[in-house]
């Protein structure tokens, strides 16, 4: 059952318009599982064309493209260093929220090909369009109490602390790594890559923002 916490110092004409909206736990469910289909949906378009995307997920693509690996393990090894950040950071529930995420969508992306084939994907529109959806699915998360982890629970928290936007925290450390995966996809491929990271990471910074969204 939601709950309405008037915000301190209001003034009774404003108090209605100004509060803070308590989430269910229902209501954490069903965005937290919105997030991760659409992660999930958004790595399989990714995954379709041989793209990559930043942050955690970025650094698994690379290292299952060489060496192999399930997307789905590589994800979930890159993710373990940050759950120590989340539980310090975050707390626990924001860290258990994390993990069954990105378990969720280590798995969901592993078994995606078996229900979904993309027979022609242009690579620009697959890149946006992947972009949009993981984009969108971490502002799922984020607005109910999770993440997809890496260095988006990072981005949270300083948002969260600081008032720095997640989005440009996040452009920051892909922009390291597209420099780096250079070394290893061909340009073209990079520079697809590229453009559905900044399309992620333009939409969480334009709409992740706590005076546009103040549940909690």
């Amino acid at each position: 059952m939601k709950q309405s916490v008037p915000t301190i110092g209001a003034s009774t004409a404003t108090a209605g318009a100004a509060q803070t909206i308590l989430h269910s736990k229902l209501d954490n469910l069903q965005g937290q599982l919105f997030g991760v289909l659409m992660i999930a949906f958004g790595m399989s378009i990714l995954h379709s064309l041989g793209l990559i995307i930043g942050q955690a997920a970025g650094v698994a693509f690379l290292l299952s493209y060489t060496t192999g690996a399930s997307f789905g393990l590589a994800f979930t090894l890159v993710n373990l260093p940050f759950y120590l950040l989340a539980m310090w950071r975050m707390g626990r529930g924001f860290t258990l929220n994390t993990l069954v995420a990105v378990t969720a969508v280590s798995l969901l992306t592993n078994t995606t090909g078996d229900y979904i084939a993309y027979r022609h994907l242009d690579p620009l529109v697959g890149a946006i369009l992947a972009g949009l959806c993981v984009g969108i699915g971490l502002i799922g998360l984020f607005r109910h109490q999770a993440s997809c982890g890496g260095i988006s629970i990072l981005a949270a928290y300083l948002q969260e602390h600081t008032g720095l936007k997640a989005g440009w925290l996040l452009m920051a450390f892909d922009l390291l790594l597209f420099s780096s995966s250079l070394w290893i996809l061909r340009p073209a491929t990079a520079a697809y890559s590229l453009v559905s990271a900044l399309t992620m990471n333009l939409l969480v910074a334009w709409n992740h923002r706590k005076e546009w969204y103040i549940a909690k």
